[in-house]
């Protein structure tokens, strides 16, 4: 039997009988699919004796059969014999090779210039499974010159990756046919290797390695000769070698590589390729198996395709054309990981946003950080998680899907359930945390509480929830979904002093929108006056719009004055008047701050009340009442300094801040140029007690920059202007001089021009 079929024949046969794919079988051996396909094309036709009886397990082959397989694979090795001189050519080239422009040019300025007085060049080429790694190495051997290109491919994925040695015999082999006698010791194989390159000028690529020992002792030590090596594995032990990691395409380049492709197949426009390109997520293998499955099928449309890959459940499985498989290739890469990477691989698709830090990872894995980090070294070594450059932590869709599949079948539904349940909470929590850091009486001692991640200032505080932003939010969603109303009015109001300092989220719409339907399930109207108010904050500050910030406050006051608390009543005025500010109701908004003042002063609180006074003196000035906004401006200031009064340092700080630059404009409005500057001065010192950002002083120097140039000072102004502009060069864009800071510059520049 053994005579009449070759063993890859053999193999196919049995393989057909048993009725399994070549990934069905690789899984029941643990040899890869790629090393059986090799087998069963004759590629190999020698394979260890533990790799063929791998494979009869896997087929559960027994008696005469199992001798069969085995005595074919014998009589294989016979046949393979000592490897000829074949050169190691490099694999048929891709024509419809695309894009790479810059990798390529990098390559060939690392590779130029490589003498037999210079250390050899080398080039270690890593990425993610089906970037293009080994077409991107061949490529750029082509590009490099003349010379002739030794390609080997190590097998760095397979049951069995050459050995060290066998890499060595197979170049020398390559290059020196003639050879009968190959050392088998590693050491003398190497100084042959060594000697028989020198001064040739050679291209070599060692393609799919696995470890650093597999290649260190064929890289030539001296030129003309430069090595191209990819891996999957950063390789990070070599030393002295260029590293390039190649990345999914650009989105233009990956719809030129369809179009290449389809071209000759089917007409598409190129919308559609555009919407496959992004669901392949431009990775190479998956644009190719795409076009190579509406290709080789005449009667689909490219619609057909999208569809198909389009629902994520069939993604994976979709992108498989002949023995091309996205799956498989994803696969060799997983079976490479440790236990604790596979888990964590699996469980990092339970992630909710796009990227995760490491202590989320380290709830997902139920493992301590030092040991999460390690199964995440893994993972980005082997190019299966990419850590970006603000060192979170993060994979493209394609692996997600794969993640999410190998989850779904390892692990069980209440064990996936449990593991996302840890996260959510996880969340929530620590965001609770993080968010009474900026809460008057609570601080930093309620953040200590936290579990993993242990937060010890408001600056951290403010980092976590913004990195984390991404993925708390989605867990709020989730809490309010499962009718957690309790926990997300607990989150939303942690939040609510920690939106001041980031007030441009586009998301706190839906925080404070949440948190204000849980309060109607909860029929609690003090709670919904409370949470409309921060929805109308969010539209009055956020999103610029006061007509939808004075409708929520209107609603809040109704909530406000149903539940009879005075505090509420107060705050809901406030949004109220601070709208129709926006829309210079002046009239109105006199009132509505004077009903708010009332209110918050009978409450006690100490930040409604001067807040209050500022807006009802703002509504005097809007008013064109001068005289009458002074004194309640100053009344605002005296409760803003006294301890007696002053609500926490931090809030009195900024509101005094805002109280003196309305006395300063009064002033000028006044065109009482001495007593504007005296209120200028004392806004300037007032920013300076405040530690505010270089803004908000900006801004005052305009103002004492204007008095100056109008009691006729020009040096004076020149001066606040010149400190001015130092102080926006320092901030940057963030500083962008414009609306009134602009006018009041300008003026003060036509009036300078003016005293010349």
């Amino acid at each position: 039997m053994a005579e009449e079929f070759p063993f890859g024949a053999l193999l196919r046969q049995f393989r057909s009988a048993a009725d399994l794919t070549l990934e069905q079988l690789a899984r029941a051996s643990g040899v890869s699919d790629r090393a059986i396909s090799d087998m069963e094309r004759g590629v190999s036709r020698g394979p260890r004796v533990r790799t063929v009886e791998a494979i009869a397990d896997g087929l559960a082959l027994a008696g005469d059969d199992r001798v069969a397989l085995l005595a074919a694979a014998r009589d294989g090795r016979g046949a393979a014999g000592t490897p000829t001189a074949s050169g190691l050519p490099p694999p048929r080239r891709v024509d419809d090779f695309t894009g790479r422009t810059a990798e390529l040019a990098q390559v060939a300025e690392w590779l130029g210039g490589a003498t037999a007085g210079t250390p050899s060049p080398v080039v270690m080429i890593s990425g993610a499974p089906g970037v293009g790694k080994t077409s991107f190495a061949v490529r750029a051997a082509l590009l490099h010159g003349p010379e002739e290109q030794l390609f080997l491919d190590l097998r760095g994925l397979d049951a069995e990756p050459l050995t060290p040695v066998a890499v060595l015999h197979r170049l020398i082999r390559a290059i020196s046919p003639e050879l009968r006698v190959v050392p088998r010791d590693t050491d003398e194989a190497a100084a042959l290797w060594h000697t028989l390159i020198q001064g040739r000028p050679r291209v070599l690529v060692l393609d799919n390695a696995i470890s650093e020992s597999q290649v260190r002792r064929a890289l030539p030590p001296r030129g003309p000769a430069t090595v191209l090596i990819t891996s999957r594995r950063t390789l990070g032990g070599l030393e002295g070698v260029r590293r390039l990691r190649l990345d999914p395409l650009p989105e233009d380049d990956a719809v030129a590589l369809l179009a290449a492709i389809v071209e000759q197949g089917t007409a598409a426009p190129e919308a559609s390729l555009r919407r496959i390109a992004e669901l392949c997520v431009n990775v190479p293998l998956a644009l190719r198996i795409a076009g190579n499955r509406l290709v080789s099928r005449p009667g689909w449309t490219v619609d057909d395709l999208i569809a198909r890959l389009g629902a994520e459940e069939r993604r994976i499985d979709a992108l498989t054309a002949g023995d091309l498989q996205i799956r498989a290739a994803f696969t060799l890469s997983y079976q490479q990981l440790s236990a604790e990477a596979r888990r964590l691989f699996r469980r990092l698709a339970l992630v909710p946003g796009s990227s995760t830090g490491v202590e989320l990872a380290s709830v997902l894995a139920e493992e301590p950080v030092p040991v999460t980090e390690e199964a995440l070294d893994e993972l980005v070594d082997l190019s299966l998680l990419e850590q970006r450059a603000d060192g979170r932590l993060a994979f493209h869709d394609l692996l997600r899907l794969y993640a999410e599949g190998e989850l779904s079948r390892e692990e069980a539904a209440a064990d996936r359930a449990a593991a996302g349940r840890r996260r959510d909470d996880w969340l929530l929590d620590t965001a609770v945390a993080a968010g009474r850091c900026f809460e008057p009486g609570h601080g930093l001692t309620a953040a200590k509480a936290a579990t993993v991640v242990e937060i010890t200032s408001s600056d951290e505080a403010d980092a976590w929830l913004r990195a984390e932003a991404e993925n708390w939010l989605p867990a709020l969603h989730q809490a309010a979904t499962e009718g957690e109303d309790q926990r997300v009015i607990d989150v939303a109001e942690s939040l609510h002093w920690y939106s001041d300092s980031w007030p441009m989220w586009p998301h706190w719409t839906e925080v404070f929108g949440l948190s204000t339907r849980a309060a109607e399930r909860l029929a609690d109207d003090r709670l919904r006056a409370e949470h409309l108010g921060y929805l109308a904050w969010v539209q009055i500050v956020c999103l610029n719009k006061p007509e939808e910030g004075l409708e929520y406050a209107r609603e809040a006051l109704d909530s406000a004055v149903r539940s009879g608390d005075r505090r509420q009543i107060g705050w809901a005025a406030y949004y109220v008047g601070w709208a129709l500010s926006l829309q210079e109701r002046w009239p109105e908004v006199i009132e509505y701050a004077s009903r708010a003042e009332d209110d918050l002063r009978a409450a006690d609180d100490r930040e409604g009340v001067p807040n209050s006074l500022i807006l009802r003196g703002l509504g005097l000035h809007g008013a064109g009442r001068f005289d009458e906004a002074i004194p309640v401006f100053e009344r605002a200031i005296v409760r803003l300094t006294d301890p007696a009064t002053a609500p926490p340092e931090y809030i009195a700080k900024f509101a005094e801040v805002t109280a003196r630059a309305f006395l300063a404009d009064l002033e000028i409005d006044l065109k009482r140029w001495p007593a504007a500057l005296a209120r200028c001065s004392d806004g300037i010192a007032a920013v300076e007690r405040s530690g505010e950002a270089s803004v908000r002083m900006i801004a005052a120097l305009s103002r004492r920059a204007l008095v100056h140039a109008h009691l006729g000072d020009a040096a004076a102004a020149q001066a606040d202007l010149a400190s001015l502009r130092a102080l926006q060069e320092k901030a940057g864009e963030a500083a962008t001089v414009t609306g009134r800071i602009a006018e009041r510059v300008a003026e003060v520049e036509r009036l300078a021009a003016r005293h010349r």
